[in-house]
This record gives structure tokens, C-alpha cells and sequence, in this order.
């Protein structure tokens, strides 16, 4: 029983990655890879978040730090690469999230509700 299962939903699987959110999420993902200016913000964003968490945890909070995510996060926000990658996650997600919703509605559990817990 359990093998047949998992035979389904590796069936699923590979339907997914025939829906064209997926192949377009595949395409964003690699044009993101691919803009090195947006890959060097992104490290750069990383590593000022971790300092920033690492001196709140400490107790201490540091405006010139907040300012340079800020402006680092609009540079990205900016950024065509990351906008269409965000964007295409998103419409990945939502279709990911209906079909979850799906068979949480058949087999009677709440899937989300579960996973938030």
C-alpha cells in the first residue's frame, strides 16, 4: 500500500514539474543566479542581517546598520531579476498550496493548520 503511494506521488511530482509556473519559476531561478550584481547584494544583505542580529541579541541596535539593509533591500527590491523570481515563486507556492489544499480537503485534515503548529 505504502509503495503505491509513494508511486503517486512521485507521479505528482513529475506532473508538477510539467505546469509552467514551475518551468517558469526554473527560468527566474537561473536568470537570478545569473545576475551577478543581484547574487553580490544578496551576500551582502546576509551578511549585514546576520550582524544586525547578532548585535540585537547582545542588546544593542545599531541605525547605520538598519539604514544599509534598508537601502541594500531596495537595491534588490529593484533589481528585475529579483522581482521576476519572487514573482514566479510566488505563483509556484499558490499552485504548491492548492493542490496541499486539495488533499487535505479529501483525506479531512487541515494540512496548513497542521504545519503552522
Amino acid at each position: 500500500m505504502l509503495d503505491t503511494l509513494r508511486e503517486k506521488a512521485l507521479a505528482l511530482a513529475d506532473e508538477i514539474t510539467k505546469l509552467d509556473e514551475y518551468a517558469e519559476f526554473l527560468k527566474c531561478e537561473r536568470a537570478l543566479k545569473e545576475d551577478d550584481v543581484a547574487q553580490q547584494l544578496l551576500m551582502d544583505f546576509q551578511q549585514k542581517q546576520h550582524e544586525f542580529v547578532t548585535k540585537q541579541m547582545s542588546g544593542e541596535f545599531d541605525q547605520d546598520l538598519m539604514n544599509e539593509l534598508t537601502e541594500i533591500q531596495s537595491k534588490l527590491s529593484a533589481r528585475e531579476s529579483v522581482v521576476n523570481f519572487i514573482d514566479a515563486y510566488n505563483k509556484l507556492l499558490a499552485t504548491l498550496s492548492e493542490v496541499l489544499d486539495l488533499i487535505g480537503e479529501r483525506i479531512r485534515i487541515n494540512i496548513a493548520e497542521v504545519y503552522r503548529r
